[in-house]
């Protein structure tokens, strides 16, 4: 139920290189980090109580940062963050839109179905949990025009995470309802999501990243460790900073 297969060793190294157009191809990199989520809808709710959207917001900012360091000169770096409550997903849709960008990283964070969570109190407050899936997991369009450039930058992203080591998780492809999503690289954890509107409208290549699962108390530490998710932002830089897709 939980985790994936295990990528070759050399795969992030070679993962660049594979996908990477010829030096001097490459159209300046435009690459818009979007915070999924908004305060009025701030995604799951992790083991310890905290709202996805806290988590999103900081690994976003990491990974700008990280996206800053690693650009080449003329490369850009956009945050995409809807603030406001009263804007909802066809405003973030077009904000993305509107900053034209070469490739989109979506940053979410990542739950289990119901049946697999355990509930407990805590100072009065009822919190869910599971052990049930742990490890990251990417989404991208699958029957759309920019497909195969989002399959490239997915399966870049999964091999640096991994040299840096990660490990994708299967348990959106399980049979059962809210799930069964369809896997197009079971070794990466990659799965199609043209189902989600900010993939099957994207212009330019884009992947959403489910980061790891906070319903699992084990992996929500990790991940609120910075030393751990500074890893995981320059790996995500580092595999889409310099690349064409």
């Amino acid at each position: 139920m939980t985790g994936g297969l295990r990528p070759l060793a050399l795969a992030g190294a070679l993962a660049l290189s594979a996908c990477a157009a010829p030096p001097g191809t490459c159209a300046p990199p435009r690459i818009v980090v979007d915070i999924g989520h908004t305060p009025d809808a701030p995604g799951t709710v992790s083991a310890a109580g905290v709202p996805e959207l806290t988590f999103n917001r900081s690994f976003a900012e990491r990974l700008t940062t990280a996206l800053r360091r690693r650009l080449p000169a003329d490369g850009t770096v956009r945050t995409v963050s809807i603030g406001d409550p009263d804007q909802k997903l066809d405003r973030r849709v077009a904000a993305i839109a509107a900053q034209r960008p070469s490739l989109i990283l979506s940053i979410h964070h990542d739950s289990v179905q119901e049946r697999y969570l355990t509930r407990r109190t805590v100072d009065g407050m009822e919190l869910t949990q599971t052990d049930a899936a742990a490890g990251f997991s990417l989404f991208v369009p699958a029957d759309t025009p920019v497909a195969a450039g989002s399959l490239a930058a997915a399966q870049a992203v999964a091999d640096a995470l991994a040299v840096a080591g990660e490990r994708p998780s299967l348990h959106h492809a399980e049979p059962i309802p809210g799930e069964n999503r369809r896997l197009l690289d079971p070794a990466r954890g990659i799965y199609a999501g043209d189902f989600l509107k900010i993939l099957r409208t994207a212009t330019a290549p884009a992947v959403l990243v489910e980061v790891g699962v906070i319903k699992n108390p084990v992996e929500e530490h990790r991940l609120s460790d910075p030393a751990t998710a500074d890893r995981m932002a320059d790996a995500l830089a580092r595999a889409t900073a310099s690349a064409c897709f």
